[in-house]
């Protein structure tokens, strides 16, 4: 249950701090971070199935609006698609909210599938790194405010990219899991 409240927070903070587009890289791990923010409903949601290319148009966007987009990709060695885009958003200092999913920990290093280390993942060509839990701990509140001091970091004092790496433990969904709102074409 905590995942769920977890992720369903990411797009109303997004919201908050002006967040218009979301680029999507799909894949099974991201699917409930990509669904939050599908239902929330208050974005310019786009597909682009390959990472690279996902990267560098979310890179195009910031750049033009000069706001920061949500760039959402699965675990694994796909995260690493995204660093030639990131890598040039932080010198431009562009700003870019990139949101990893991620396996739990203890399959890292344990020949499960799609497993890398992807705390970290962009070192020093992101402005900061955040490890979101991967259960549930008596400091909710506290990952609610990185999540917020990620998005704030992306913006201020210079822009630049932001990494958010998000353990998502199985089961991915709920039984509403796949119930749409009405109002989507």
């Amino acid at each position: 249950m905590y995942q769920q409240q977890q992720i369903n927070h990411l797009p109303v903070i997004c919201a908050q701090y002006g967040v218009e587009d979301v680029i999507v890289s799909p894949g099974s791990r991201s699917a409930p971070l990509t669904l939050a923010f599908y239902r929330y409903n208050k974005f310019n949601l786009r597909v682009v199935v390959d990472e690279r290319s996902a990267a560098f148009i979310a890179l195009g966007i910031a750049q033009q609006k000069r706001k920061p987009v949500v760039l959402i990709c699965t675990s694994g060695t796909a995260s690493l698609n995204y660093a030639p885009a990131i890598a040039e958003a932080y010198f431009q200092k562009i700003p870019l909210l990139v949101l990893t999913a991620d396996r739990p920990p203890e399959l890292v290093g344990n020949q499960d599938g799609q497993t890398i280390f992807q705390q970290e993942i962009y070192g020093r060509h992101v402005k900061a790194s955040y490890q979101l839990p991967d259960t549930y701990t008596a400091h909710t509140k506290d990952h609610i405010h990185a999540l917020k001091a990620a998005l704030h970091n992306a913006v201020f004092p210079d822009a630049g990219p932001v990494h958010v790496n998000v353990p998502l433990r199985e089961p991915l969904y709920t039984n509403d899991a796949f119930v749409f709102p009405v109002n989507k074409p």
